[in-house]
Formats: structure tokens, sequence, C-alpha cells
């Protein structure tokens, strides 16, 4: 039998190309994407909201230059309508339909199961067949800085870390932290 002279296109796992079904129940024309000025700094500033500072303290600038260049309408709602978020529940999910198929693999790991390792949280789609997974170090590349940095998620009202933010964000009022009380910079960015 003569093998196929044909080249398909793989995704970041090798894979070919994939039929994804759509993630979820939308048209693609009630999806918009701005695509003009999504952060504009000088209207910003006009209105007595300086931003730069902190952008620049971040490193965040080259970001939002790439987020004001040219953008592909078609491809990203192509990617969205079809994108899912495969995380540590995603990965369980996985084990347990695959032990269901299975029962013998019940207390085995995710190689001896026949499944790729959970290294981290991906977001997962494919456009027009070719399987995308985006990461951190995906976007922190994008973005054009480093993929370090502290994200926090569920911190008590006591954390150090907390605490040391309280005098940045807060109006001089380290008593409480209700969004009024915010800078009106912090006021934006909680918006």
């Amino acid at each position: 039998m003569a093998s196929s002279s044909s080249k398909s296109a793989s995704g970041s796992r090798g894979s070919g190309l994939q039929i994804k079904p759509k993630t979820m129940a939308i048209s693609y024309e009630s999806l918009e994407v701005q695509i003009k000025s999504p952060v504009d700094f000088a209207s910003l500033n006009r209105n007595g909201i300086n931003m730069d500072a902190l952008m620049a303290a971040q490193q965040m600038f080259p970001y939002f230059d790439m987020l004001n260049g040219p953008t592909f309408v078609k491809l990203v709602k192509d990617f969205w309508v079809r994108a899912e978020v495969y995380d540590v529940e995603a990965a369980k999910a996985e084990e347990l339909q695959a032990v269901t198929r299975d029962p013998s693999l019940r207390g085995k790991t995710r190689k001896e199961m026949g499944l790729e390792p959970f290294r981290q949280t991906e977001i997962r789609s494919a456009v027009m067949g070719i399987p995308i997974t985006i990461i951190e170090e995906v976007i922190a590349k994008a973005c054009r800085i480093a993929p370090t940095g502290r994200f926090l998620w569920n911190v008590s009202r006591n954390h150090p870390l907390l605490e040391s933010y309280k005098s940045v964000v807060l109006n001089g009022n380290q008593a409480v932290m209700p969004v009024i009380l915010f800078l009106v910079e912090f006021r934006v960015l909680f918006n």
C-alpha cells in the first residue's frame, strides 16, 4: 500500500489537523472584536488619569503596543468559539474518563494511562484545523515581557503582601479597602 505524500500541519502536540467543535453556542456575527485603541492612554491622560508610571514600572508598554497592532478578526473569532480551559479539574476528569473506559487503569499514573502529563493550565482551541495551545509563557512572550511575577488568589485580608499594597493603592487610608478609597488610577484598573 502506498503511503500518502501530502504533509499535514502539526500542532503543539505533534498531532495533525483536527476538527474541533464549537465549545460555546454563539454565532460569529454576535462576537465583537475590539480592534481600535483597546486602551487609549492619551484619553486617560486628558481626563487626569496618568497610567504611564504604573505601566512603565510593570514593563507593560510593549503589551499595549501589541494590542494596538493588526488584528485578524476571523481568526480571533474562530479561536474563541472553540476554546476550552484545560486545568487541574479538566485533567482529573480526563483521568476519570480513562478509568471509566478501562477500570484496570485505576491507581495508575497519567503516563501509564497513556495521557500526557499535566504541567499547567492551558487554553486549548483550533484555528483552521490546527490545534493551538496557549500557556502563561506564550502570553508573556506575546506581551514581550518576562514570564515572572506573582499572582495570588483568595488572599486573606491579613496577608503581608496585601498590607504592602495598601499604601500604594489606597489614598492614605490604611484601615479599610473599599473601592471608593482607591486612587483614581486604581479605580480605573479595578473596573
